[in-house]
């Protein structure tokens, strides 16, 4: 199986959202059509970041005039987009996805999949008619497909806290901040982001754990 990464930058509804309101955000498209003559696109995206700055994004995505529908669950947006999804609609069905879009400092990161090694290159030639493109990665590999099934799950509360731990480093070795730091800037006791918190790793961690038993 041949696997490629791609860096993407382009204009589209999101990725200056992500910039100005200091967010990180993936996401699939899901599908395109024209209907009364508009060009429309559907897309789901995951929110990181502080609740302050995700909940600023939100209210942003949800002023923007393309956004004609949005479902928000937490985290977690549905999208109705009228226009074309230009690097979509360039998306043959021999691609896959390896991991999510990720969407982070103006920049799109496309991990892809293919039997052939030509479906990755005439992506990245067609791409590149229509946007910026770097090639990060392209090989041979069995790739680690990523799987978000139990992260929907965490409560709003958990989900904040696992997401603030990961942003400033908790699980980095060394690690570079304290439960205690975390706490203080999530403006809560450091109990009750402990709490939280382990509540969070563990239905991740068995997620992980459940195929080994």
């Amino acid at each position: 199986m041949w696997v490629a990464k791609f860096k993407i930058t382009h204009d589209d509804w999101i990725l200056d959202k992500t910039v100005k309101y200091n967010v990180v955000a993936r996401g699939v498209p899901l599908n395109n059509y024209v209907e009364g003559g508009k060009s429309f696109h559907t897309g789901m995206v995951f929110v990181y970041g502080s609740k302050k700055d995700k909940e600023k994004f939100i209210t942003s995505v949800q002023k923007d005039r393309r956004v004609k529908k949005c479902t928000v669950k937490g985290s977690q947006l549905f999208v109705l987009i009228e226009g074309k999804d230009s690097i979509a609609e360039v998306f043959e069905k021999s691609l896959f996805f390896i991991q999510p879009v990720l969407m982070k400092d103006g920049f799109e990161y496309w991990e892809l999949g293919s039997w052939e090694k030509k479906s990755l290159t005439d992506f990245f030639e067609k791409v590149k008619q229509i946007a910026t493109i770097t090639v990060l990665k392209m090989k041979r590999e069995s790739p680690a497909v990523f799987i978000q099934q139990e992260v929907p799950k965490l409560t709003e509360k958990q989900r904040g806290v696992f997401e603030l731990a990961l942003e400033y480093g908790y699980y980095t070795y060394p690690r570079k901040v304290s439960v205690q730091d975390l706490a203080a800037k999530a403006n809560i006791p450091r109990t009750t982001f402990q709490e939280h918190l382990r509540k969070a790793e563990e239905r991740v961690m068995n997620l992980l754990i459940e195929p080994l038993k």
